[in-house]
């Protein structure tokens, strides 16, 4: 009982103190002791605060980069996927960027092979791929017009002899490519290619799953282009 009454004097005079001094008062009082303890602390171990900086900046990195895995793994996933559905030799995505310092809210001007996946017999040739201007590319700037393109590789050489001899020197024969549309930009062109067309290929359904898988790849890279580290 002894015990409550004290209770209930303490309660009482914390009232009276909010009663005499308001509320604002008093918290104005506590937020000027936690500057006057924070600055205190700083003067006599002045490393503190940045090191503390330093532990959040590594954690947030560490994350960012940990997502940065998972989406690659998710679009690799997606790669194989469309590979097998398409009977395909290769997938391949090629993001559009400003060279080595990032997009920085500047046209596009070249892209780069990021993702490649190909089928048991074929050779890689995303290496072939990297930094490659746009403005020497005449038939991805018609693609991005277009949207979507499908046929022989062969057409190509009346849009874009340059890419067409090279496409060939891959041993491509056939390819379909979608424009990777993001939020506010395209984020790059999806290749799906045949070093030989198979028989039973049908290039309408190929068309669908390159738009599907499209959309998808485009949340994924969307995601990873708005992450502040690389």
């Amino acid at each position: 009982m002894e015990k409550i009454d004290k209770g209930l004097n303490w309660l009482e005079k914390g009232l009276a103190i909010v009663e005499k001094y308001k509320f604002k008062t008093i918290f104005k009082a506590v937020i000027y002791i936690l500057i006057i303890a924070g600055l205190v602390g700083f003067i006599k171990n002045p490393t503190w605060v940045f090191d503390k900086y330093d532990e959040w900046k590594a954690k947030q990195h560490d994350t960012e980069m940990e997502i940065r895995h998972q989406n690659s793994e998710k679009i690799n996933n997606l790669c194989k996927n469309l590979l097998y559905k398409t009977g395909a030799d290769r997938v391949m995505i090629l993001e559009f960027h400003n060279g080595n310092t990032g997009e920085g809210g500047l046209p596009f001007s070249k892209m780069t092979a990021t993702y490649e996946q190909i089928s048991y017999n074929s050779m890689p040739i995303a290496h072939e791929y990297q930094g490659t201007t746009l403005s020497l590319l005449p038939f991805v700037i018609q693609l991005m017009r277009q949207g979507y393109w499908c046929g022989d590789i062969n057409a190509i050489d009346e849009i874009d002899r340059s890419f067409c001899y090279r496409l060939k020197s891959n041993n491509i024969g056939h390819m379909a490519s979608c424009i990777i549309e993001g939020v506010d930009k395209p984020l790059g062109i999806l290749v799906v290619s045949y070093d030989k067309l198979p028989e039973n290929h049908n290039c309408q359904e190929t068309r669908e799953n390159i738009r599907h898988c499209a959309l998808e790849f485009a949340l994924l890279l969307e995601l990873n282009n708005r992450l502040p580290s690389k």
